[in-house]
């Protein structure tokens, strides 16, 4: 993984610039203990083990791998011990050592995500989960046209596009939060560049879109209705790719 994409830097506020409401937390750790059942769980990108903690609680024996210290610090700080650092494109884990993986928020920053599946798959026996979530409104689309990005850069691939390429064997229904919005607060998590799509960014650029954005925004509040769908795959299938 590049090393752009390393989150030490943003370990200290990750929480709250990527907030998970508790109810879709344990909704969406409901569901992969249902799709699982059970076993050993490798969760690739455990971050600050937010998943990995709620699987534990489920009963599942999770092990984390990240490649940000700082990330497992946060997660050790939840009473997680069974974590590693490093690449997830070199899993320093024998075929088949897990029965289940999940890759939360995680495929769509590898540029090598065909080398992270693989390894995935090289490492898991049944499933492995990840997650399509969505936003809307969303203040992103402006800000990546307003840097000259049309479309946001995506460095690997979405749970969606993968899907499209191999079939999952299961969907679950879709969890969905509806909150408000206040354009300030989010604009000032923008404009620290808090978000990885941000740090290659010109900061003369950057400077410029937020001044733009706060100008067309300034007051402004909306609902924001954000929904996450599970997706699960069998490893045997993603070894098509």
């Amino acid at each position: 993984m590049p090393a752009r994409f390393n989150f030490d830097r943003v370990a200290d506020v990750y929480e709250e610039t990527r907030r998970l409401p508790p109810l879709v937390l344990e909704g969406l750790a409901e569901q992969v203990a249902e799709a699982f059942g059970g076993g050993r769980v490798f969760d690739a990108g455990a971050g600050t083990g937010r998943y990995a903690r709620a699987l534990a609680d489920r009963g599942l024996q999770v092990v984390g791998l990240d490649l940000s210290r700082k990330m497992l610090e946060r997660a050790r700080g939840r009473g997680l011990d069974r974590l590693a650092q490093g690449e997830l494109t070199q899993l320093p884990f024998r075929d088949g050592t897990f029965d289940h993986a999940i890759a939360i928020h995680i495929l769509h920053l590898v540029p090598e995500w065909q080398a992270m599946v693989r390894e995935l798959v090289r490492v898991t026996r049944t499933y492995v989960a990840s997650t399509r979530e969505t936003h809307e409104p969303h203040i992103r689309p402006s800000y990546d046209e307003k840097v000259g990005r049309p479309e946001r850069p995506k460095a690997g691939i979405d749970a969606e596009d993968l899907a499209g390429r191999v079939s999952p064997v299961l969907r679950f229904p879709r969890i969905t939060f509806v909150e408000r919005q206040n354009a300030e607060s989010y604009l000032d998590l923008l404009a620290k560049k808090t978000f990885s799509s941000q740090w290659d960014v010109p900061d003369e650029v950057h400077d410029r879109a937020m001044r733009e954005l706060r100008a067309d925004l300034a007051g402004k509040s909306w609902n924001l209705k954000r929904t996450w769908e599970l997706v699960v795959w069998r490893a045997e299938d993603l070894r098509t790719l």
